[in-house]
């Protein structure tokens, strides 16, 4: 191999590096790039989602039984068409440690995930002061006291 050939051939493997490192560079910024943008679209939909109606909306009575978890109430709520993303409800529910009890609750088709949320958090007491309202009301009616009345 004489000295000419041997320069080039450096400079090729030299170039074919560089070209590699190029190569390897733009397919991790594109990567970044796109798990950038799914984060920010998926915290987007999780934390601004939109109601499922436009308000007024529709009032649902939703009954939550004894013993149900996030997981099911938020199944239930995305089949009766309060929430269009259960995943969102699941997440929020979880961050924001909501305490919900038994009980039958309205709420309305119009209502976002924060406000749904609020509507059926409760505290112990809170809890135990509405079933005795509810019950001192009217004995063995399904009144709704304190956003929700027992319904087990």
């Amino acid at each position: 191999m004489t000295e000419h050939e041997s320069g080039i051939r450096r400079i090729s493997e030299f170039l074919s590096g560089v070209a590699g490192r190029v190569i390897l560079i733009a397919l991790m910024t594109l990567v970044v790039f796109v798990a950038v943008r799914f984060s920010f679209n998926f915290g987007h939909s999780v934390f601004y989602q939109t109601p499922a109606e436009a308000p007024p909306g529709t009032d649902v009575e939703v009954t939550i039984e004894k013993g149900a978890s996030i997981d099911e109430l938020a199944e239930q709520l995305y089949d009766d068409g309060i929430i269009t993303n259960d995943l969102a409800f699941r997440i929020q529910g979880r961050l924001y440690k909501v305490n919900f009890y038994p009980g039958t609750y309205t709420l309305n088709t119009s209502m976002t995930v924060k406000e749904i949320l609020e509507a059926i958090d409760m505290t112990e007491a809170e809890y135990e002061e509405s079933k005795a309202a509810a019950q001192a009301a009217d004995e063995g009616s399904d009144g709704e006291i304190g956003g929700g009345s027992e319904g087990e």
